[in-house]
């Protein structure tokens, strides 16, 4: 018989198998300044092997108070729906036409995954990743990390 202690030891062993996410302000030498997304101590552009050069981060300080910033960030936390979630666009024009990295993203009911990596542009899949996640985060802690960014951007 399952109690209330079982389920609580549950949760938590379940909770140290999921990523953790962090999002940390990072700079590629001569670039804008964007936050990484951090999975459990290793950044998703070194996982992804993006090239800085090309492309930067969703998320970038100078950018978060226009409606671009709100929507994207909408689409991580589940308030906008959207089936893909873009993690790193053109780092001259953010366009999603110049080609970006992005994910599928699935919201269940305590927990958040990350999934299909793929280099998109507006019309088509140019590149998949099907070595790379899926990413599972615990919802709660997932959510409180976009709450820390949208602090850290007001100040």
């Amino acid at each position: 018989m399952i109690n209330k202690n079982n389920l609580e030891i549950l949760h938590s062993i379940n909770l140290k198998n999921m990523d953790k996410l962090n999002l940390i302000l990072s700079q590629f030498p001569g670039g804008e300044p964007f936050y990484e997304f951090d999975i459990s101590d290793q950044p998703l552009s070194t996982i992804l092997q993006v090239d800085l050069k090309q492309l930067t981060g969703i998320f970038t300080p100078e950018g978060s108070d226009s409606g671009y910033f709100v929507a994207q960030l909408a689409k991580f936390l589940g308030k906008l729906a959207s089936e893909r979630i873009l993690l790193y666009v053109c780092a001259d024009c953010g366009d999603l036409g110049c080609g970006a990295l992005s994910a599928q993203i699935s919201f269940n009911e305590n927990s958040v995954v990350w999934s299909e990596f793929a280099y998109v542009n507006a019309s088509e899949t140019i590149e998949n990743y099907p070595k790379i996640g899926p990413f599972e985060f615990e919802k709660e802690t997932y959510l409180n990390s976009f709450d820390e960014l949208v602090k850290k951007t007001k100040n």
